[in-house]
């Protein structure tokens, strides 16, 4: 294996010829992208047969504990995963020289990509997004989790159908965020994130807020902005509340987000009883 310099950083990453033997035994295909102290690849698994996704320290990171973390976040999030609109974790290499995970791939466009190509969603289309999305971000908080990091970037389009990406940022809820060090992407994340409150997994409900507002409209949202009328604006609003407990709970998000869908809802209305009982 080669190194090379990033563009963005000018720190060193991976280089590795297609075909070549990348760690835990697999076969690169090509770099997908490049973070602050992990890189990630498609590659082929000759033991699955099948493409799949490794996240591993660059060469920087291979020593740093921070790196190691950041993979060890998404083991967390997802060793033992059940749940359709969240990707299974397939090899837990964290303890190997060059410390990586290998991820199930997911086959699609980012939703970012979806709406630049194709433009914005309508209401109906994006309250069914948001109501496949919302169980899986539940599924995270029922262990404990928040992901934090929710974006159209991070949410790829598998089928037509919502896959949630990249746990590198979870942390537990009640946990405390680095000071002066918000986590998350700036300008979709909750104020209280920005200013280093403890995590909350009201903080992913914002999150989801900003994945919908740029959906039906087709452009990142500023933080204030108004949100142009739609059957979908008035739980846009709510989930973009500035008070977290403004926010409301993950089942009346869930009813409400169906009840825009209408026709193309989710699941049938009798089954709206059932959202806050910890199926959803």
């Amino acid at each position: 294996m080669e190194l090379v310099v990033d563009a963005e950083d000018g720190l060193a990453v991976w280089e590795f010829a297609e075909g070549s033997t990348l760690p835990g035994g697999n076969l690169a295909i090509e770099r997908l992208g490049v973070g602050v102290r992990c890189e990630t690849w498609l590659v082929w698994s000759p033991e699955l047969w099948s493409p799949a996704v490794l996240k591993l320290a660059r060469p920087h990171q291979v020593a740093h504990p921070r790196a190691v973390l950041t993979l060890r976040r998404e083991t967390a999030a997802l060793t033992g995963n059940l749940h359709p609109a969240l990707p299974r974790i397939l090899a837990d290499g964290t303890g190997d020289p060059v410390p990586h995970i290998m991820i199930e791939y997911v086959d699609g466009p980012a939703l970012d990509e979806e709406i630049d190509q194709n433009g914005a969603l309508a209401a109906e289309q994006a309250a069914v997004l948001g109501a496949q999305l919302l169980p899986a971000v539940a599924s995270l908080h029922r262990r404990g989790l928040a992901h934090l990091d929710l974006k159209p970037e991070n949410v790829v389009l598998r089928d037509a159908r919502p896959v949630l990406l990249d746990f590198g940022t979870a942390r537990p809820i009640g946990s405390t965020q680095p000071a002066g060090h918000p986590v998350g992407t700036t300008g979709y994340v909750a104020p209280e994130q920005e200013t280093c409150e403890p995590v909350s997994a009201a903080m992913d409900l914002y999150g989801l807020g900003m994945v919908l507002a740029e959906a039906v409209t087709g452009v990142p949202m500023a933080k204030g902005a108004e949100i142009p009328p739609s059957p979908l604006a008035p739980v846009i609003r709510q989930l973009l509340a500035e008070r977290p407990d403004r926010r409301g709970t993950t089942a009346e998000v869930l009813v409400a987000l169906a009840e825009v869908a209408g026709e193309l809802r989710p699941w049938p209305q009798w089954l709206d009883r059932y959202a806050g009982d910890g199926s959803a």
